[in-house]
């Protein structure tokens, strides 16, 4: 072979090698790709959305702040709209007036505080106690936003004994508490935590919160105590929670805090 052959294969042999890496380059070697991704969705708690296993509360519309709940989870508070999930709470009692009062509501509202005021120390609370509820059933009946919970709390031969129960859960809940004086916590919105729902400076809403954990029916979870340790493992207590469990939860409820499922049972 002359060097002129030489010469031209040699070329040739490289033009072929270089027109395969060029190929190999362009098709197997593809470039790393990063795809637009959207944006993350926010947790529950940075949404403002109730966490799982938290209560959600929603203040009623154009309604008073309910003495027995905390001023500043009231504040807090959205209000309740037809979008508002079935499961929350909804506070609030009366109306808002330019003037500030609500006449009839105002009035049953004192006299509903000072029977629960007076129980504890009374020697016929009891008495006391279940005068109120039957005062309270009867106005319910006129009023549709009571109406649909009378008719679970129909009454008994016997009364309840409201007195014995909730004195009875208020000394065995101290105990399980272990200093947290706050009978019930839920979602605030606002500050994205959970907070106290009731006043904890009030007497009358630590006494009759003190049942909540037994006869409230909410989706909160693991954190509710069960019947028998809030009656001391006392079983004439334990039987005057199905007695009493449906009045309770009409009693919240016209005083401004309404439940959104009003069942309970011993557990």
């Amino acid at each position: 072979m002359g060097p002129q052959k030489l010469a031209l294969r040699r070329l040739l042999a490289g033009a072929s090698a270089a027109a395969l890496i060029a190929l190999g380059i362009a098709s197997g070697c593809a470039t790393t790709e990063y795809p637009v991704e959207g944006a993350g969705s926010p947790s529950d708690r940075a949404s403002g959305q109730v966490p799982y296993g938290s209560l959600g509360v929603c203040k009623k519309p154009f309604t008073k702040r309910p003495p027995i709940v905390s001023e500043t989870l009231w504040e807090n508070a959205r209000t309740c709209t037809p979008r508002t999930p079935p499961e929350h709470i909804r506070i609030g009692y009366g109306r808002t007036t330019a003037e500030g009062g609500n006449g009839e509501a105002d009035q049953r509202m004192d006299k509903t505080l000072q029977a629960i005021r007076e129980t504890p120390g009374s020697e016929t609370g009891n008495v006391l106690f279940s005068g109120m509820i039957r005062q309270l059933r009867d106005h319910a009946m006129d009023d549709p936003d009571l109406r649909d919970r009378v008719g679970k709390s129909s009454p008994l031969a016997t009364p309840c004994d409201f007195k014995y129960l909730l004195s009875t859960m208020t000394a065995a809940r101290e105990k399980l508490a272990d200093g947290d004086t706050c009978t019930v916590k839920v979602y605030d919105a606002k500050l994205r935590t959970e907070a106290c729902l009731f006043d904890t400076s009030r007497q009358e809403a630590m006494y009759l919160t003190s049942s909540w954990d037994c006869v409230a029916h909410t989706n909160a979870v693991g954190q509710e105590q069960s019947c028998y340790r809030l009656c001391g493992y006392d079983d004439y207590c334990a039987r005057q929670v199905s007695c009493a469990a449906p009045d309770i939860d009409l009693l919240l409820c016209s005083m401004g805090v309404c439940l959104p499922q009003p069942i309970a049972s011993v557990q």
